[in-house]
């Protein structure tokens, strides 16, 4: 659909004359006529004007798509008030769902190395001296046997496993409280 129709049909849905929408956007009668007869086109100012006043996206009046078939889109009028962000909530939540599933097997796998070098450690009991100081259990085995780091990548895994899946549980909670 373009441009004109759609603003007709918005038009005559309110039941408004041209008149008497020219009148509430401040400007003269023939400009609706020549935006609803594909004439003319507003510039972006309007377009907002338009999306406020009729309370559809600036999408729907340029496009002429049906919101009602796109209903996996969903929009949103940020903070600021004049600001819109069309975001496909589908997709939204199978993002978050993959952000807590990638979470928790982060943590999965790396509490498991990190247990692991613990068992390890108990089993294997080893000593590392570095510098004047001597370091047994957990911290030496990972000194002596030259491990620390794949250690710390584990803990750094596990932290950031945490923030995932967490991130993931409150974004979904945020969309759910959005949504009702």
């Amino acid at each position: 659909m373009a441009f004109g129709e759609t603003l007709t049909s918005l038009r005559k849905a309110k039941g408004l004359s041209q008149e008497q929408l020219a009148e509430s956007l401040n400007i003269a009668r023939q400009t609706i006529s020549k935006w609803e007869l594909n004439q003319s086109t507003p510039d972006m100012n309007y377009i907002a004007k338009l999306s406020e006043f009729f309370n559809v996206s600036t999408d729907y009046l340029i496009k002429g798509e049906n919101e009602k078939e796109n209903s996996a889109l969903k929009t949103e009028t940020l903070s600021s008030g004049n600001i819109i962000r069309t975001a496909n909530t589908s997709s939204d939540k199978v993002a978050y769902k993959w952000c807590f599933l990638l979470g928790i097997i982060s943590i999965i796998i790396s509490f498991g190395g990190i247990i692991a070098f613990g068992i390890c450690s108990a089993m294997h009991p080893w000593g590392a001296t570095i510098g004047s100081m001597y370091f047994e259990g957990l911290m030496g085995f990972l000194l002596g046997t030259k491990s620390f780091w794949f250690f710390a990548v584990l803990v750094i895994t596990l932290i950031a496993g945490i923030s995932l899946a967490s991130y993931g549980i409150i974004k979904q909670i945020k969309r759910t409280e959005d949504e009702k």
